[in-house]
C-alpha cells in the first residue's frame, strides 16, 4: 500500500481547547506587542534625549568619563557636543523615521560606549577581573540591551 503526502489522517478526537488564560493572552498579545514597541521607542528615545540634556547643561554624572576615555584632547565644547548629538538620536528615535540610516548611527554611538571596557578597564572591572563590574562596567554593559532595544525598533516591518 502506498501512502500519498496528500492525504492526511483525520483527526478522530477533537482538539482540546486552550485553557482560558492562554486564550486571553492569545487574545492580548497582539495589542500587547504593538503598545510594548511604542512604549519602548517612547523610552529609548526619552533616554536618549534626557541623557544628552543634562550633557548640554553640564549635569551629566557620565562627562568626566567620557572625556577621560576619548583618547583624544577634547576642548569644553565636546561633551555638550555629544549631548546635542545624543538629542538628535533620542528625537530620531521617537520620529520613527529612515530607520535604515538610523541604526547604524546610533550603533555606532553604542559600540563606542564599550570603549570603556577597552581603554579604562581599571574603571569597569574590580581588581581587573571581567566579571566584577563596577558601577561604570554596569553602566556601559547595560548599553547591550540598548543596542538590542534599537535594532528591534530599526528593523521592523512596516505595515
Amino acid at each position: 500500500m502506498t501512502v500519498s503526502s496528500q492525504l492526511r489522517p483525520t483527526r478522530t478526537t477533537p482538539r482540546p481547547a486552550a485553557p482560558r488564560p492562554a486564550r486571553l493572552f492569545d487574545r492580548l498579545a497582539p495589542r500587547l506587542h504593538h503598545y510594548g514597541l511604542v512604549l519602548l521607542r517612547g523610552g529609548l528615545g526619552g533616554v536618549f534625549v534626557w541623557f544628552g540634556v543634562l550633557k548640554v547643561i553640564g549635569l551629566s554624572p557620565a562627562a568626566r568619563l567620557v572625556v577621560d576615555v576619548v583618547p583624544f584632547e577634547t576642548g569644553d565644547w565636546f561633551v555638550p557636543a555629544l549631548g546635542w548629538a545624543e538629542i538628535a538620536l533620542g528625537v530620531w528615535l521617537l520620529t520613527g523615521r529612515a530607520q535604515a540610516v538610523l541604526l547604524p548611527v546610533l550603533g555606532g554611538h553604542l559600540l563606542g560606549t564599550f570603549a570603556v571596557l577597552l581603554l579604562t578597564p581599571h574603571v569597569a572591572f574590580e581588581h581587573a577581573n571581567p566579571v566584577l563590574l563596577t558601577l561604570v562596567g554596569e553602566f556601559v554593559v547595560k548599553n547591550v540591551v540598548l543596542l538590542a532595544a534599537a535594532i528591534v525598533l530599526t528593523t521592523r516591518p512596516r505595515t
